[in-house]
C-alpha cells in the first residue's frame, strides 16, 4: 500500500498539484493587491514550485545495486 503512495508516479502528481496550488494561491492575492516584497516572494514561490516539478521529472532513478558474485 505504502509502495504506490512513494512511488515516483505519485511524486510527480504531487509536484503537479503544488504547482497549480502556489499559481491559484498568488493570482488571489495578486488580485487583491500586493506590495513588492509579497510580489518577490510569489515569485520565488511559483518559480520553487516549478524547479521541484522539473526535477522530478529530469533526474534520473538511482540505478539498481547489483550483488556480485566472487
Amino acid at each position: 500500500m505504502f509502495k504506490r503512495l512513494t512511488s515516483q508516479e505519485a511524486a510527480q502528481w504531487a509536484s503537479t498539484i503544488m504547482v497549480v496550488l502556489v499559481s491559484g494561491l498568488v493570482g488571489q492575492f495578486a488580485a487583491r493587491g500586493m506590495n513588492a516584497a509579497q510580489w518577490a516572494g510569489a515569485v520565488l514561490a511559483i518559480a520553487g514550485s516549478i524547479a521541484l516539478a522539473v526535477m522530478l521529472r529530469v533526474w534520473p532513478a538511482p540505478a539498481p545495486v547489483r550483488n556480485r558474485r566472487d
